[in-house]
């Protein structure tokens, strides 16, 4: 590695140098993910075929139900999401096979974006850092670590995710009053859980971040245990300006992901209803498109945030 000149360090050689640590490391992943448009559409065709596969079973069997239910067509439209939630109820069978194509698709989330997440964050880290790598070698490095990363995805998983997913059924317990969800209007219960839904994604967020810093430790040293990489993950968390970046990114996640859903929402309900089925299927793909992006740019700022200070 080359030295710095000694009048380097007194000039900066991006405006985003002068930028607050937080803002400057924002801004510098949103051009690496700007700069990687094959990762991103890899990531878009991964989730999408994923997706399809996962919930296959699922389609088919809602299909049929609601087929058969006259309350189809205002699900359809948007007008009555509880009625979903009503047909669930009364077949136990479309239920089943909706909470196992849940559960496959999000076990099939995790398993694969664990084995890959170490060839993306070396590819999305700056070009100067040691762990980086080229798009010809993403695959490689992924491949190479995805040992350390499944490891790490399941200590994370036991140690923080599970308890954080407690902690917020817990919480939503309290909202609701313990009451159970059928004796609450939907405005209530929506009225209700809103915050805490808010609050648990920030948490959860803010978890996600803490996870790449500690697998950008692992990938930097590779003698490092899983519960090391962990634990100097946190720590470096716990630094100020590391922090002020982590909750930042934290809520334009959480904020942009959700404007993506309710924004999906409205574009694709007259869609649906008039069954324009390419039509919402585009839409529904570009949205897709955003949100890997956005995912993207948590994990390229996450780089830039854990990079040494000079």
């Amino acid at each position: 590695m080359s030295e710095r000149l000694p009048n380097q360090t007194s000039v900066p050689t991006n405006p985003s140098d002068s930028e607050p640590g937080g803002f400057a490391s924002l801004h510098k992943g949103l051009n690496r993910v700007i700069e990687s448009p094959r990762l991103l559409l890899g990531l878009w065709l991964l989730s999408l075929f994923t997706g399809l596969l996962a919930t296959l079973p699922a389609r088919a069997m809602l299909r049929d139900v609601l087929a058969l239910r006259p309350l189809a067509e205002r699900i359809a439209k948007g007008e009555y999401d509880v009625g979903l939630l009503e047909l669930m109820n009364d077949n136990p069978a479309a239920m089943a096979a909706v909470t196992s194509a849940v559960m496959v698709a999000v076990l099939g989330f995790f398993a694969l974006h664990a084995v890959i997440a170490g060839g993306v964050l070396s590819r999305l880290s700056p070009t100067s850092s040691a762990r980086y790598v080229p798009a010809g070698g993403l695959l490689g490095r992924a491949v190479e670590s995805s040992g350390a990363m499944i490891k790490l995805e399941l200590l994370f998983g036991f140690a923080v995710r599970t308890p954080l997913l407690l902690f917020g059924a817990a919480v939503a317990g309290f909202a609701i009053g313990w009451s159970k969800v059928g004796e609450l209007s939907w405005q209530s219960l929506t009225s209700r859980l809103a915050p805490v839904i808010v609050l648990f994604l920030l948490l959860w967020s803010v978890a996600s971040i803490w996870l790449n810093l500690a697998r950008l430790q692992r990938l930097d040293d590779d003698k490092l245990s899983t519960w090391q990489a962990f634990l100097l993950g946190v720590r470096q968390l716990g630094q100020r300006q590391v922090l002020f970046g982590a909750l930042l990114v934290a809520v334009l996640g959480v904020i942009g992901h959700g404007g993506l859903f309710f924004l999906g929402r409205m574009l694709t309900v007259g869609l649906d209803a008039k069954l324009l089925i390419l039509a919402a299927f585009a839409v529904r793909q570009g949205l897709s498109i955003l949100r890997n992006a956005l995912s993207l740019l948590v994990m390229a700022t996450t780089c830039e945030l854990a990079e040494p200070k000079s």
